[in-house]
């Protein structure tokens, strides 16, 4: 996937597919405008306030109490970007925007918009990491209010996915005992314990992360069969004796060697016959080395707020089998940029 800004003019279809259009100028000028847009209006409750009714935007700064130019300006952008609609002066919202962009919608991304504006304070300095390099703690001295943001935004983009991940790890029997390490938000844990009734999970992270996990966890009605751990998964012991340990986009915030280490604590973890899911963003090359908008992002994100990596697949495999485990089988996600990685725990293994 290649990203770029999508225009109504055949002429500019004809300049982009010649060359002539100065796509980078357009992309690095406008996706900026559009990104910050989309945050801004999430952030102030305009799609919602919209989709009550269409309005002018002076009914609709007066409605929400707002600088009515500043309303106008930021509701103009939208519908140059192609969410709004606009018939003389009355603003209503397109489908995409319908779909996506309220709170009361059905498939609703509201909520992750939080996170994105923490992202988006934190690629300030990609200049400067560039130059200097060096890894940094991107969940040291935060917050109550980042970890709201953070882990209600991951929770809420770990739904796509959570329940057809629980149906894709497959168990030789009923699972007993499962632990999500730095599983905070706990939507993977929630989807593996609707599908298996008799599970009680164990939710290792950071307290900061678990103290929003534990209201979260208690919003779905989970509160007397998951109880969270707080601790430094790299420093502090996972304990024993769980049928399943989910590793879920944690490998790319730690090192290399962390992260062998991390695969190996997993084996430790798990019973005789117990089953590893590792679910991560992983570095994938295109036929011809290419390596797509997702993946490249990702690369990027992971190594300016952590100096780390997306790894390569072929990386993570090897750290789980040289941490002892069989069985090992991958899985691309369709409705993710990831890889879905199931090993087991040999009968015999200690």
């Amino acid at each position: 996937m290649r990203l770029g800004l999508r225009s109504y003019n055949p002429l500019v279809w004809a300049l982009e597919a010649f060359g002539v259009l100065p796509a980078p100028l357009v992309v690095a000028f406008w996706g900026m405008e559009s990104s910050r847009a989309l945050i801004a209006a999430v952030e102030l409750g305009l799609f919602d306030a919209l989709l009550d009714r269409p309005r002018t935007a002076a009914a609709l700064a007066a409605d929400l109490g707002y600088d009515e130019s500043g309303v106008e300006a930021l509701l103009d952008a939208l519908n140059g970007f192609g969410y709004l609609k606009r018939r003389d002066g009355v603003y209503s919202l397109r489908r995409s925007a319908k779909r996506w962009l309220t709170t009361r919608a059905r498939f609703s991304m509201v909520r992750p918009f939080g996170l994105f504006g923490v992202l988006w304070g934190e690629l300030d300095d990609i200049e400067e990491r560039v130059r200097s390099g060096g890894a940094r703690d991107f969940h040291a001295d935060r917050t109550p209010e980042f970890w709201r943001r953070y882990e209600i935004g991951l929770g809420e983009a770990a739904r796509l996915t959570a329940s057809s991940i629980a149906r894709s790890v497959k168990l030789d029997s009923p699972p007993a005992r499962l632990l999500d390490v730095g599983g905070g938000h706990g939507a993977f844990t929630a989807a593996f314990c609707e599908r298996h009734p008799g599970l009680t999970a164990t939710v290792l992270d950071l307290p900061g992360a678990a103290a929003v996990g534990r209201e979260l966890t208690a919003a779905r009605g989970l509160t007397d069969r998951v109880t969270y751990v707080e601790g430094d998964l790299t420093a502090d012991d996972w304990g024993s004796g769980y049928d399943v340990v989910l590793v879920f986009n944690v490998l790319h915030v730690l090192t290399p060697e962390k992260a062998a280490d991390a695969v190996a604590k997993a084996h430790s973890a798990l019973v005789p016959g117990g089953t590893l899911a590792i679910v991560d963003a992983v570095h994938a090359e295109g036929r011809r080395g290419d390596v797509g908008a997702v993946a490249g992002g990702s690369e990027l994100l992971f190594y300016v707020i952590n100096g780390t990596r997306a790894y390569p697949e072929a990386t993570i495999l090897e750290w789980v089998r040289s941490a002892g485990f069989e069985n090992v089988r991958r899985k691309r996600l369709l409705a993710m940029p990831e890889a879905l990685i199931t090993a087991r725990k040999a009968d015999g293994d200690a």
